[in-house]
């Protein structure tokens, strides 16, 4: 089986998405914020990664390599918004992570950031430390990249990692400006890929 090749994930891969997400993020500003604590951070992480995958599942989908090196999580159009119910579901597992109250906070509120008109929404994007600077990242991307241009869609996110904008850009994106995830906290960049 070539492990490059990229494929729609299913629940039964929860685990494995939400480690290399833990593993990808690890040094991530915003993450680094939510969990101070470098020693505990990768598996409160992981623990955070894994419950929000699950409550969120039925609005999601994920592309992964075979071996999870590196996945993309994804909200169809309208489907970003956290339901109530979710809500409730994230910030009780994610205070059982351990996250810091206030980065918690700071992401539910992103929300607020989304445009107006209908979007994709690149939730999450990670490759694994090991496998950085390989191409995989793009390869995640591709499938919905390649949808959103053939429905005429825009795709919407944010990054927490200036180191990250020229990847962004070499697809697409552009940075639409610079803010503050939260008081004390690092900034954030929510960029937009228009459908070509």
């Amino acid at each position: 089986m070539d492990l490059d090749t990229t494929r729609r994930a299913d629940r039964s891969d929860i685990p494995a998405v939400a480690t290399s997400l833990a593993a990808a993020f690890y040094d991530d500003p915003v993450v680094s914020f939510a969990w101070p604590d470098s020693r505990r951070r990768f598996r409160r992480s992981e623990r955070h990664f894994a419950s929000q995958l699950h409550a969120l599942w039925d609005r999601r989908e994920v592309h992964a390599l075979h071996d999870h090196s590196s996945v993309a999580v994804w909200a169809r159009p309208d489907e970003w918004q956290i339901p109530p119910r979710a809500v409730l579901r994230v910030a009780a597992a994610s205070f059982r992570a351990r996250v810091r109250a206030k980065a918690l906070l700071a992401y539910l509120k992103t929300d607020a950031l989304h445009p107006g008109e209908p979007h994709w929404y690149l939730e999450f994007l990670g490759t694994i430390p090991e496998k950085q600077g390989k191409g995989l990242g793009a390869r995640v991307l591709a499938p919905v990249l390649a949808r959103a241009d053939e429905e005429g869609i825009p795709v919407w996110t944010w990054s927490s990692n200036r180191n990250n904008l020229a990847f962004y850009h070499r697809h697409g994106f552009e940075v639409l400006e610079e803010r503050p995830f939260a008081a004390g906290g690092p900034p954030i960049f929510p960029i937009r890929r228009a459908p070509r």
